[in-house]
């Protein structure tokens, strides 16, 4: 998903785009009132269904030209040193029988697997359950895939998958690309690199690469994280959740996110100018925008839950039910609408959720379940464990 230096918010200021700076900041005691702030409930038309379950850490989905829906899973976070034994995979899904989901028999396609799997709790040192690996995914129109795999340090690729699901160049390599997505003339990819907290672009006849811009230090002198990104195909700016980084207490204590912090920016990919978008958000961890300029942000979490301490095992099916750093089933989606209406949460009460996409229907697709598959969790109903799914929202 993101680097270790995570962190996010909880009032919300919606700004126009390249609209003035208004952050505001809240404190850790009013977080669970604020995340609805200034934001209507789902319209009654609003529908929210699960149309594929039982995956490892679904992250990046992007739909080709014949309807397929291609899923990056991160998987186990197990960190295996033999490549025939690592869990991330790409799997395409058809709906075979025209029911609307994607998951019943046959329906599965594995196009690869054993892609890195790792967990930031052994390889950084935290104690919050994040898994990472293979990222996001995005369809070329001529049939070329382009897969972002996170494999730890000095381990990154930006695979380009040819029609025929050969592997080919990998477009980049020097950090870790949690979100890529094509410019509207499909001549150039844009990707986030978190480690390095920029926004870079390869042109694709080539595979040169530019950095676009490195992003500032956020409110409180934390770094600002770039997660998930969407180009605009209405002027082809480039569309960052900036997922804040950590801060340090006066009191010598950590905290993984600052409330009030995390912001989708707009960025000028030819001039490297950024503007303000969103401010104000809690956890902002993907983005994306439609034809019609509406903009859709995914908050990861509603505030922190429980870290787990340095021994707990996170395989463990008998261990005690945790958070495991981020509040469980408190992530949801909000729509910004073009015309300047209030902002309007689409679905709430989500396990984690990490990516989203507009589809060709004008549906969104979201990625939900981000940690360790299986893990014992608290859920709104007791005890539960760590799905993976991605869900469908329309209606709205």
């Amino acid at each position: 998903m993101m680097s270790a230096r995570t962190s996010m918010t909880a009032k919300q200021t919606w700004l126009r785009p390249s609209g003035a700076v208004a952050i505001v900041m809240a404190v850790f005691a009013t977080l669970a009132a604020c995340t609805t702030s200034r934001s209507s409930d789902p319209p009654d038309t609003v529908t929210v269904e699960v149309i594929l379950t039982g995956l490892q850490n679904p992250r990046g989905v992007a739909f080709d030209a014949e309807g397929g829906l291609l899923v990056a899973e991160a998987g186990l976070g197990d960190d295996a040193v033999d490549v025939r034994q690592r869990s991330g995979r790409l799997t395409r899904f058809i709906d075979r029988n025209g029911d609307g989901d994607f998951k019943d028999p046959g329906e599965a396609e594995p196009w690869f697997e054993h892609l890195a799997s790792y967990n930031a709790r052994s390889h950084l040192e935290q104690r919050n359950d994040e898994v990472s690996g293979p990222s996001d995914v995005t369809v070329h129109g001529d049939g070329r895939v382009f897969l972002s795999v996170d494999g730890g340090f000095e381990e990154f690729s930006l695979w380009e998958i040819s029609p025929t699901r050969s592997i080919g160049r990998n477009l980049s390599a020097r950090s870790n690309m949690t979100g890529v997505g094509l410019a509207p003339d499909e001549d150039i990819i844009f990707a986030t690199e978190s480690m390095l907290n920029q926004l870079i672009e390869v042109t694709l006849k080539t595979g040169d690469r530019r950095d676009i811009v490195a992003f500032s230090t956020l409110d409180s002198g934390q770094e600002a994280v770039p997660a998930g990104l969407a180009v605009d195909p209405r002027n082809g700016d480039v569309l960052v959740a900036l997922f804040s980084g950590g801060v340090s207490t006066e009191d010598g204590g950590f905290i993984i996110f600052v409330p009030g912090d995390a912001k989708v920016v707009r960025v000028d990919p030819l001039t490297g100018r950024v503007v303000d978008e969103i401010v104000g958000l809690t956890t902002a961890v993907d983005v994306a925008i439609d034809g019609l300029g509406n903009v859709f942000v995914v908050e990861l979490a509603a505030g922190q839950g429980e870290p787990f301490a340095s021994e707990a095992d996170l395989a463990d099916p008998d261990a005690i039910p945790q958070h495991g750093g981020y509040l469980r089933f408190s992530g949801r989606v909000i729509m910004y609408p073009a015309d300047g209406g209030p902002p309007r949460v689409l679905a709430e009460g989500l396990d984690a959720p990490t990516n989203i996409t507009v589809g060709d229907d004008g549906a969104l697709y979201v990625s939900t379940g981000q940690g360790t598959p299986g893990r014992p969790i608290p859920g709104p109903d007791g005890p539960t464990v760590i799905v993976g799914e991605v869900i469908r929202i329309t209606g709205f």
